[in-house]
């Protein structure tokens, strides 16, 4: 067994000290009009074993995120994890504080959240609420990767996040059946290139001491 340190690189210790804010996934499915074009599409998708507001299912779904628009809606069947994480994290981000898809988010109990894992052809997530089926699908996933950020000094609100992430070369939205317009687009992780539909395993925030 070897130290970090034997190898040039700088002495980390082992066990992070920060408090564990989530564990579990969080997938991303973002689409635009066109590749340069606004953005016609958000779902942010948490399915958390561990918070300060014990497991659970999160997901956002706007199918506007520049509007107010009545199919915008947090599909959960834990309530007070859901409201954390849209006042805490969503709002607070500055990737989604300025979306007015959040203002008066309706947070909708969801009687049920299934997934057919058909990787790497295929992800497909879907939540029941009442007479509402929203699906979304990932298809043609990257090899994983991992990725870990962590805290900056000053930055508010720091954690270190660690994730493993599949990156997807073509993703779909839709509500009862009906597919909402829109396409993924590139984006970077560090010096990866992913698109903006990706899947989240392993997903760590740890609260930066």
């Amino acid at each position: 067994m070897f130290r970090l340190l034997d190898i040039g690189m700088p002495e980390r210790p082992i066990n992070n000290p920060g408090r564990i804010l989530i564990a579990g996934e969080n997938h991303i499915l973002r689409l635009r009009s066109a590749p340069d074009g606004p953005d016609a599409a958000l779902v942010n998708h948490f399915r958390l074993r561990l918070s300060p507001h014990g497991p659970g299912h999160a997901v956002f779904v706007l199918v506007d995120p520049n509007a107010a628009d009545p199919r915008n809606a947090c599909y959960t069947d834990n309530p007070h994890l859901a409201t954390w994480l849209l006042d805490w994290y969503l709002r607070g981000s500055p990737l989604y504080r300025e979306l007015k898809g959040l203002v008066d988010l309706p947070i909708v109990t969801a009687g049920a959240f299934t997934f057919v894992d058909e990787l790497p052809r295929r992800w497909t997530e879907t939540v029941r609420a009442g007479d509402v089926t929203v699906r979304a699908v990932w298809k043609g996933l990257a090899t994983p990767f991992h990725v870990e950020r962590l805290a900056q000094p000053g930055e508010q609100d720091a954690m270190d996040v660690f994730s493993v992430l599949m990156s997807a070369t073509d993703a779909s939205l839709s509500i009862d059946g009906q597919r909402i317009p829109g396409v993924v687009f590139p984006r970077q992780v560090g010096s990866q290139p992913i698109t903006s539909a990706f899947l989240a395993f392993a997903e760590s925030w740890v609260e930066s001491p």
